[in-house]
């Protein structure tokens, strides 16, 4: 039984011994690069989806890490960022990506920004952008899970489940109006969860929210020549 044991740990050493080794040519030998989303928009999936109900601005900036396996080097070296146009579905205008990115000497990721764009037809449908890593002489692309960046994203709008609940503060729904207060939420730094009763929202909240929403609604008509009126010609008030 000793014997078997011995054997079986020599085994279990040559294949750990070896599988490093693997992991030396591959990431020393040859410099490659993963693409790593913000995790508050990825939570370390290869994927993000937002949507710009809950963005006040009509673009907004995605962070992308473009990060190296392997050793650090002591001078620059770029990146080269390639859409896939197999991949993707969202059309040159809605979005700007960097071509080349450059990870300075002694680093081992440089931050890029992606640029997404709202537009009406992400009101009926999401687009996708799919961004990947191409070779070059500085970097080949890191494994297949990680040599790309799919990014979703549209301006849908559906009824929430819960407005019967809080329709005693806000009124009668319509999509302006369900909108107009998300965005007005993004703008002010609050989450869109902050409407929904489940998440501990009480009437004091709703209250301070309603004057939140009334006061946006009366700088929008001080600055619009016609007041902010809903899809069906109906005022928007709180």
């Amino acid at each position: 039984m000793k014997i078997k044991l011995y054997f079986l740990l020599a085994l279990s050493a040559m294949f750990l011994l070896g599988a490093c080794s693997d992991d030396d040519f591959l990431y020393r030998d040859t410099a490659r690069v993963r693409l790593v989303g913000d995790k508050n928009w990825t939570l370390g999936t290869d994927s993000l989806t937002l949507s710009f109900l809950t963005i006040s601005a009509n673009e907004t900036n995605v962070d992308v890490d473009a990060q190296i396996m392997g050793n650090v080097s002591d001078m620059d070296r770029t990146v080269n960022i390639i859409v896939d146009k197999t991949l993707t579905t969202a059309p040159e205008a809605l979005y700007s990506v960097p071509s080349e990115v450059t990870i300075p000497s002694g680093q081992t990721k440089a931050t890029f920004q992606v640029t997404l764009r709202n537009a009406d037809e992400l009101k009926s449908k999401t687009v996708r952008l799919y961004i990947k890593v191409a070779a070059n002489n500085d970097f080949q692309p890191g494994v297949d899970e990680e040599n790309h960046l799919l990014l979703k994203w549209n301006n849908i709008l559906t009824k929430p489940l819960f407005w019967d609940d809080i329709s005693q503060y806000f009124g009668a729904y319509s999509e302006t109006k369900y909108r107009f207060m998300l965005q007005t939420l993004a703008a002010e730094g609050y989450s869109a969860d902050v409407l929904n009763p489940d998440n501990g929202t009480n009437w004091s909240d709703y209250h301070n929210l309603a004057i939140v929403f009334a006061n946006a609604v009366d700088a929008y008509n001080a600055s619009h020549t016609t007041p902010l009126t809903d899809e069906n010609g109906a005022l928007i008030t709180f």
